[in-house]
């Protein structure tokens, strides 16, 4: 019975130190277990804390490794090889229109058929999948780009305080202290003003996942 009770201890300890399982999630789940609350919130306070120290004090040195360099320069290749795909598309769709105006021109084609040459062709555009059509496969990172500059917005707008305190729900707490960093922030700063963040918010989700929301609302 000990040993199982630590074990799901340490597994709140390890999803809460994953970035993409932040402690909105995983304190509701360590509750849900039946596990005490109190516990619950410390270990992943501490969970959650100590990736953002990592990030912070090992995020140039991790920057300057051959395997992060080798991954930036992958991701490059993807990013020209998609920009060309999609001048190749942009060039492909000029080439056809011509070919449509040319037919108009010289045959006797009625523009009712065009017309429905044209939509059957952009439902067989809509019908591919990512890795077919250019502009689908664009949309996920337009998706995250999207977060990032409301992110760098926030930043711009509140300061440090601002976007470390809106960062959990926005962008995650980790990646809120990598855009911080990246927007020339003060190392100690980013690291104290994430810690204080992430204790309000452990503190306020702990009593509501125990509590109840309603129970949360009456003091305000």
């Amino acid at each position: 019975m000990l040993w199982e009770t630590l074990w799901q201890y340490i597994l709140i300890f390890v999803m809460a130190a994953t970035p993409w399982l932040e402690i909105l999630i995983v304190i509701p789940i360590g509750i849900a277990m039946g596990l005490n609350p109190y516990m619950v919130g410390i270990v992943s306070f501490i969970g959650n804390f100590l990736p953002i120290i990592l990030i912070v004090y090992l995020l140039k040195w991790f920057q300057q490794t051959k395997w992060y360099k080798g991954w930036q320069e992958k991701r490059r290749s993807k990013k020209l090889q998609k920009q060309r795909k999609k001048e190749a598309a942009g060039t492909n769709g000029e080439m056809q229109s011509d070919t449509y105006e040319t037919i108009h021109i010289e045959s006797p084609v009625s523009g009712q058929d065009l017309n429905r040459e044209k939509n059957e062709q952009e439902a067989d555009m809509d019908d591919q999948g990512p890795g077919q059509n250019p502009a689908a496969s664009n949309l996920p990172a337009k998706r995250k780009a999207s977060k990032k500059e409301k992110a760098a917005a926030i930043f711009h707008k509140y300061g440090l305080p601002g976007l470390a305190f809106v960062g959990p729900i926005i962008t995650g707490i980790h990646l809120a202290a990598v855009i911080a960093l990246s927007l020339k922030s003060d190392k100690l700063k980013t690291a104290v003003w994430m810690g204080v963040s992430l204790l309000i918010w452990t503190i306020v989700i702990t009593a509501a996942s125990y509590y109840g929301i309603d129970w949360i609302t009456r003091w305000f």
